[in-house]
């Protein structure tokens, strides 16, 4: 049996920050749940990728890790 893996909509943001003077993108995507309500940040329309549940952590934070030769730990 067969169990469709089970994805989420993240998205880039802007927020925010005391030192800045304007909105900041962010360096990692989020579900519009967590930045509306954890990262207190605005949407960037247009950056939806899907992925799956398990990549996210426990915010609602999607953060990939830049490999540019492939996946870790294959040589």
């Amino acid at each position: 049996m067969s169990f469709a893996q089970q994805t989420a909509t993240v998205y880039s943001f802007k927020s925010y920050t005391r030192a800045e003077d304007g909105p900041e993108l962010s360096t990692f995507k989020a579900t519009r749940r967590a930045i509306a309500f954890t990262f207190l940040g605005e949407v960037v329309e247009g950056t939806a990728e899907q992925v799956e549940l398990s990549a996210l952590d426990p915010q609602g934070a999607y953060r990939r890790v830049a490999t540019g030769w492939g996946e870790l730990g294959k040589h």
